[in-house]
């Protein structure tokens, strides 16, 4: 127990540095990293062999796709496949051409930590609370993977041979126990080298939006301790040091700072979250019609279902902290209300004034002005995912 509390809560590694630059670095092993181009020559024909083997694993379910064109539920479940690749090739090259930014963000972000880790106990431990849940998150999505891999493998495992763990078409046979074997250990590598993609470049955004989210926090409080110390004086005559109003106006500066950065990963990010909701939602869809072809076949239940519940986890992760980043954003202007202003002079009081006014209007992650990272956004990709379900059914039937 005391090692689990230890791992929890007061886990050394806390102090120096915040969590996301932790799994920033994991990116290494994906081959992505700033100066990429410097790299021994080994290590980036690596990267580009297993690009080449990923993009060839896209072809045979291409392949199989076009020769089940005229069988619905086939093509479904090729469909529900390719969209999930596809979607993981586009945030690992979104990840790839954007990498010196990212690690700019993430730097900044390491920069905001150390700040605040001088700032008292509160903060602190603020911060460690953050910390757990985005530990909670990682390891969530680490158990989410593993439960869908398993009801990947777990068909073609106890198929005698008999099936493959994703439809595909390869230009050799697969009826013999060497291709069979082959076929098997590449898309076994495939599955686990998708899935790990896909936890450590969503879990580093999520976990962006989270420092985010906590930074707005941590300046809140800060606006809340303006003046705490001070009192009203008898004669009447209200506090305007120079030491004051520097404090005041680096607080303000900083909030404008947090903005900007704030809009910087918004603009960053975009095309990473618009094509992660475009197929969450084809995703959801397709296997929903697949669970609805699936009757009677438990295995296949199991499998479009874990990968169903995949995608809603996904979206709820990117929405659920997107929120809270638009929630945060506007508690500086309750906390310019709440601070010691009545001690302060005319001109502290203006600019405190100001910076109320601004913080009122919300910080949204919007995608291209389309929709909001938000709880309504998340409800609207579900009920899209049903009509469409709705229609395909309709047409079918």
């Amino acid at each position: 127990m005391e090692y689990i509390y230890q791992w929890l809560v007061r886990d050394d590694t806390f102090a120096e540095e915040v969590y996301v630059k932790y799994n920033f670095c994991k990116l290494r092993i994906l081959g992505i990293y700033k100066d990429v181009s410097k790299a021994p020559l080994a290590s980036r024909v690596g990267f580009y062999a297993m690009e080449m083997f990923f993009l060839l694993q896209i072809g045979t379910i291409v392949w199989d796709l076009a020769g089940v064109l005229n069988d619905i539920g086939l093509f479904g479940d090729d469909m529900c496949i390719l969209v999930g690749l596809l979607l993981t090739v586009c945030k690992k090259w979104h990840c790839v051409l954007n990498i010196n930014e990212l690690s700019e963000c993430v730097e900044q972000l390491q920069t905001y930590h150390e700040r605040y880790l001088q700032r008292g106990e509160w903060f602190v431990r603020r911060m460690r609370g953050q910390d757990l849940q985005e530990r909670l998150l990682q390891d969530a999505s680490k158990l989410l993977a593993m439960v869908l891999a398993s009801c990947l493998m777990v068909n073609a495992l106890f198929s005698n041979g008999e099936t493959l763990i994703l439809r595909a078409t390869y230009p050799f046979s697969t009826t013999t126990t060497f291709g069979y074997g082959c076929v098997f250990i590449c898309q076994a590598v495939l599955i686990v080298y998708v899935l790990f993609c896909m936890v450590l470049i969503d879990c580093i955004g999520a976990q962006i939006l989270s420092q985010l989210s906590l930074l707005f926090r941590m300046q809140r409080r800060e606006f809340e301790l303006i003046g705490a110390d001070l009192q009203l004086p008898p004669d009447g005559t209200l506090h305007g040091d120079e030491t004051l109003r520097d404090e005041i106006h680096n607080l303000i500066a900083s909030h404008q700072q947090l903005l900007s950065f704030c809009d910087r990963l918004k603009r960053l990010y975009e095309p990473n979250i618009m094509a992660h909701f475009v197929c969450s939602m084809l995703i959801i869809c397709l296997t929903a019609f697949e669970l609805m072809f699936a009757k009677g076949d438990p295995m296949q239940m199991i499998r479009f279902g874990a990968y169903m519940l995949t995608a809603f986890f996904q979206i709820f992760v990117w929405s659920f902290f997107g929120n809270r980043v638009t929630h945060m954003s506007t508690g500086i202007s309750d906390a310019t209300i709440r601070c010691n202003w009545i001690v302060l002079d005319g001109k502290l009081k203006k600019d405190l004034r100001f910076t109320t006014m601004r913080s009122q209007k919300p910080f949204i992650i919007d995608v291209y002005w389309l929709f909001p990272l938000t709880y309504e956004t998340f409800i609207a990709i579900l009920s899209r995912s049903y009509s469409i379900f709705t229609l395909l059914r309709t047409m079918i039937e």
